[in-house]
């Protein structure tokens, strides 16, 4: 039977329902946006879509009036476990019930480590999406110039799959492989293989551009400074203090499950939240840091700051035990040159190798024939210099690595262990102040000096006073802040998000946070920043992030031909380091389209991709107009798919198979199970990735035992292409294997085949991979569980937690020490523009209905959130003349929109922040509106990461103004389609959302 929520059940989700209201979530004001659902009169819909309203919840039930007062199907049921990719973050394990072949309810998985039964309403209208009756159905062809309407017809699947290898190997013939660009997005549809795809063709400009503002600069700091993907933290752990930096956790999914946010949240002795508005949490917290967008380097740098001058509350064994804080540092001297490549690049999962020149002083300084990879450091026990070796990760007179002996259980479940530092050896005290001569084997003395002493000296020009005027936020509450986190090591890590990365200092600013929690002893600990996937046996298959075994890794000097690197030279580690970034710069690829220079782009692939998440929405839609192929697999046509040659329907992640480990620190693993066929003619993304392989013969499939990995089933090695039963067994094979590959260490899970994998875990659910992984889960790298090669430490060039960085010293020189920017545009930097533009705009305000640019045609979704809507604090909206719900021009130097006001008091007075990722499914193609209040039209290209490209997209100046007839289109402040002057939908009651709802007749 379908199981139907009890009206007590229903009564307590409308309770929570309230509750998250009264935490922020606050209904829109205005007669036009105030949603007012008695009043509808929705279509009733079929039996099952009442069933699948039920056992949603008390809030479904209302979201389409009388329409969910059906009854519930007949027929054959089955519940199956599977997990949600509705926003593809934390990977919710879910409950799915088919009927007749129909999904007809999701709901959470009460067991689920990572979630806890938590299920947000974007995994509830999964349906929604599943039926959509304008999901892109079949293959498709234009027969229209780009810019116009595409003029869409259905064709084979045959003739889409030869049509992209023609149109694809047509440009590479032309332009050569780099002409190929990818457009990746943040994966809906469940796979990465797009990403295999690209190697195969031998392309530079590989992977997830999405990357590039999307965790892509917190996975890049972290491997520089520590490891990939440490910035995450295990909330599920219930740190002592509760540190949220630039995120509403609690209502999106992002990093950890909002039902686990809340709990951390509740059970936290102290917590800060920092961000430019109250958060949904932040009107409970104990304190507020309500600062200036754009401000967050200047805001990290000012709490060290006081931390290492003032407090001095840090964790001093970890400082200087592992840190490469007591390395000694000689300006007068010729650089230390060394080749940092930590696994061999071709093997296929190494890094691209650095070549590092630093005033680190080395043994190569010292003596002859010394090594540049020992570091030195001055031994107050014995009065001189000595050495530690990177390569071994000794220190000079140790013959062997003093392992930890004492071990106990940590974490809240306590299936994780934590061992106890055994410290360093006895005879070794490590300086961290004070100036020493020393003398190079030259003869020349110099002074040399504990990068300590040299990074406490840089952090004082960043003093209490000064940052709390750039942030614009009280002094005392700067100190404030230091006194809670800083009271004494090990109260938790920060949870530092998006908005952390979208100011253009997004490295110095990701890196300066980490810096932060690593200080007090939160880095890889009980409640801290301790990373996601691949760092301790938490399983990556081998399918869902393919790579074409049958042709070799793209060659270094070809590989440094990724769009960008002239300006951004570590992209090529970046596609390369520990698994991290995947993206070329999103910038210098539409010039590149645009002019032919250095080399032409004339050909993308596009997977979930947008033009709209990074640099100008604008330009990268014009320039994607004038390419001569690309080549889409999508869910929905929208604005950037209209630009496409040929289109491929996307499958649905209800419909296909997928092994899923969750992105935070929770440390999830499961399996996403087929709940139902396809729909129509669309297929997972991943198979058609190889089918266009096959076409092109890239040769992804080894059919050569010398192409194959060790592991590999000889009787595989006969059939050129894999089956879909091949493809999913790969998926488990390194379980099924047991093999101690690079970031699995192993294995407690025990997997027959793939679908003994399916059939554990519909009987198990997710496994928490603390009780599965042999290796244990904190302090890892005291246990050399964090380095590919065994080595106690961190993934750097010195092993250590890098306070100065060896890699940005080389390559972005004066980049080494950390540091803050003003905004480009702000105040301070442009005074002038600021008297033309005195608003100062934020945007990304976290919508729980949405993800990014996903959901507005989701009707249950679309009717509570019917515009995008702007912050602004009512004493602003009074001198401009602004009121509750009217429409209003946003405009920058390079661009403006339309949106709602939302008068809030929660953000200050001259600051607004607007929604983004908008476009309109209602208006017609081919832009669906995307220019209408997308707040990437505002955003100027160039204003970017000076280490890593990433685009500005939270601080700049604009005005506001409302909208009238006489200075809006159509004489109409409500948003028309350019095309024909269609109307978008504003209303909740607007009948055209009953034409969105689910389509059962096609399923």
């Amino acid at each position: 039977m379908v199981r139907v929520f009890s009206e007590s059940r229903r009564t307590a989700i409308c309770q929570k329902a309230k509750t998250a209201l009264a935490l922020g979530a606050k209904p829109r004001g205005g007669e036009m946006t105030r949603l007012n659902l008695a009043r509808r009169s929705f279509l009733k819909l079929s039996a099952a879509t009442g069933a699948a309203m039920a056992v949603a919840g008390g809030t479904a039930s209302a979201a389409f009036g009388e329409a969910a007062a059906g009854t519930s199907p007949k027929g054959e049921t089955k519940v199956i476990r599977s997990f949600c990719r509705a926003c593809g973050k934390m990977e919710c394990p879910n409950w799915v019930t088919v009927q007749n072949g129909r999904v007809v309810s999701i709901s959470g998985d009460e067991s689920a480590c990572t979630s806890r039964g938590n299920l947000c309403v974007k995994g509830r209208t999964a349906m929604q999406q599943l039926y959509h009756p304008d999901r892109v159905k079949y293959p498709m062809r234009r027969t229209n110039p780009k810019g116009e309407d595409p003029g869409w017809v259905r064709i084979s699947w045959d003739e889409a799959i030869s049509s992209i290898a023609k149109g694809v190997q047509e440009c590479r013939d032309k332009y050569g492989n780099h002409t190929v660009k990818i457009l990746h997005g943040t994966s809906r549809i469940t796979t990465y293989g797009i990403e295999g795809l690209s190697q195969g063709l031998q392309t530079s400009n590989i992977g997830n551009t999405a990357g590039q503002i999307c965790k892509g600069p917190r996975e890049f700091s972290g491997a520089i400074t520590a490891y990939m993907g440490v910035h995450w933290i295990n909330l599920s752990d219930h740190p002592k203090v509760f540190f949220q930096w630039g995120s509403d956790q609690e209502v999106s999914n992002y990093d950890n499950a909002c039902r686990v946010t809340v709990d951390a949240y509740n059970f936290a002795e102290r917590s800060i939240c920092v961000g430019p508005r109250t958060q949904n949490l932040g009107k409970e917290t104990d304190l507020q840091l309500h600062l200036r967008p754009g401000t967050d380097d200047f805001l990290a740098l000012g709490m060290i700051n006081l931390l290492v001058n003032e407090k001095k509350t840090y964790d001093q064994l970890f400082v200087k035990k592992w840190t490469n804080a007591p390395f000694l540092y000689v300006a007068d001297k010729a650089p230390a040159e060394f080749t940092w490549e930590y696994c061999p690049y071709e093997t296929g999962v190494g890094f691209y190798p650095l070549n590092l020149r630093t005033q680190l002083l080395t043994e190569a300084d010292l003596v002859e024939g010394g090594s540049p990879k020992r570091f030195m450091v001055w031994d107050n026990t014995a009065g001189k210099p000595i050495y530690f070796d990177s390569e071994t990760a000794l220190w000079e007179g140790e013959t062997e690595y003093l392992a930890p002996t004492e071990f106990q259980p940590a974490g809240l479940d306590n299936t994780g262990t934590l061992v106890i530092d055994p410290g360093l050896p006895l005879q070794i005290d490590p300086a961290l102040e004070g100036e020493f001569t020393v003398t190079l084997k030259d003869g020349t003395a110099v002074t040399a000096i504990p990068v300590w002493q040299k990074y406490c000296d840089h952090l004082s020009q960043y003093d209490p006073a000064t940052v709390a005027a750039t942030c614009d936020i009280p002094e005392d509450q700067l100190r404030q802040a230091v006194d809670i986190y800083c009271a004494e090591p090990n109260l938790g890590g920060i949870s530092y998000n998006l908005p952390t990365e979208h100011a253009a200092n997004s490295i110095q600013t990701t890196r300066s946070i980490l810096a932060l929690s690593a200080l007090m002893g939160n880095v890889d600990n009980v409640g801290g920043n301790c990373g996601g996937h691949g760092q301790d046996g938490n399983y990556h298959n081998y399918f869902m992030y393919c790579v074409p075994f049958g042709q070799p890794s793209l060659p270094l000097n070809e590989l440094e031909k990724i769009a960008g690197v002239e300006k951004f030279p570590l992209l090529p580690w970046a596609t390369k380091c520990q698994g991290a970034a995947n993206f070329h710069d999103t910038t210098s690829a539409t010039d590149m389209i645009l002019t032919g220079n250095p080399y032409p782009i004339r050909c993308m692939i596009s997977d979930t991709g947008s033009h709209f998440h990074a640099a100008n929405a604008t330009k990268n839609w014009e320039a994607y107009k004038t390419l001569d192929f690309y080549w889409g697999s999508e869910l929905w046509f929208s604005p950037t798919i209209e630009l496409a040659d040929i289109i491929t329907p996307a499958a649905h992640f209800l419909e296909i198979g997928c092994v899923r480990s969750s992105q935070g620190a929770e440390k999830g693993y499961g399996i996403m199970v087929p709940c139902v066929e396809p729909l129509a003619e669309a297929e997972w993304d991943a198979t058609t990735c190889v089918r266009v392989a096959e076409a092109l013969n890239l040769g992804w499939w080894p059919t050569k035992k010398e192409f194959a990995p060790p592991f590999w089933p000889e009787e595989w090695l006969d059939s050129e292409y894999p089956t879909a039963q091949q493809m999913h067994e790969l998926e488990v094979l390194p379980v099924v294997m047991g093999m101690n590959l690079p970031g699995h260490n192993g294995s407690r899970l025990e997997f027959s085949s793939w679908d003994d994998a399916v059939q554990q875990y519909q009987e198990h659910g997710q496994w928490n991979l603390r009780e599965v992984s042999p290796i244990g889960y904190y302090r890892r790298y005291i246990n050399g569980y964090i380095r590919t090669d065994g080595l106690p430490g961190f993934g750097t060039p010195t092993t250590k937690f890098e306070l100065f960085s060896t890699v940005l010293e080389t390559y972005h020189p004066g980049e080494e020490w950390p540091i803050a920017r003003e905004p480009q545009y702000s105040p301070y930097s442009t005074p002038d523009l600021y008297q033309e533009y005195p608003i100062i705009f934020t945007s990304g305000r976290r919508n729980p209905l949405f993800f990014h640019s996903e959901g507005r045609q989701v009707p249950m979704l679309r009717e509570q959130s019917p515009v995008p809507c702007f912050q602004i604090n009512p004493e602003t909206a009074k001198e401009l003349g602004i009121e509750q719900g009217d429409w209003c021009w946003i405009e920058s130097p390079k661009g403006k929109i339309r949106e709602v006001a939302d008068l809030f008091y929660g953000i200050k007075p001259g600051t607004i922040e607007a929604d983004h990722g908008w476009w309109y499914p209602e208006l017609p193609a081919p832009t669906h509106g995307f220019d209408l209040s997308n707040a990437n039209v505002m955003v100027d290209e160039y204003v970017q990461d000076p280490i890593i490209g990433s685009t500005n997209l939270r601080a700049y100046l604009v005005k506001v103004y409302k909208a009238t007839p006489e200075n809006s289109p159509y004489g109409d402040p409500v948003p028309r389609a350019t095309e024909d002057g269609t109307p978008i939908i504003s209303t909740p009651d607007d009948e055209r959302l009953k034409r969105w709802l689910p389509n059962y007749e096609e399923a």
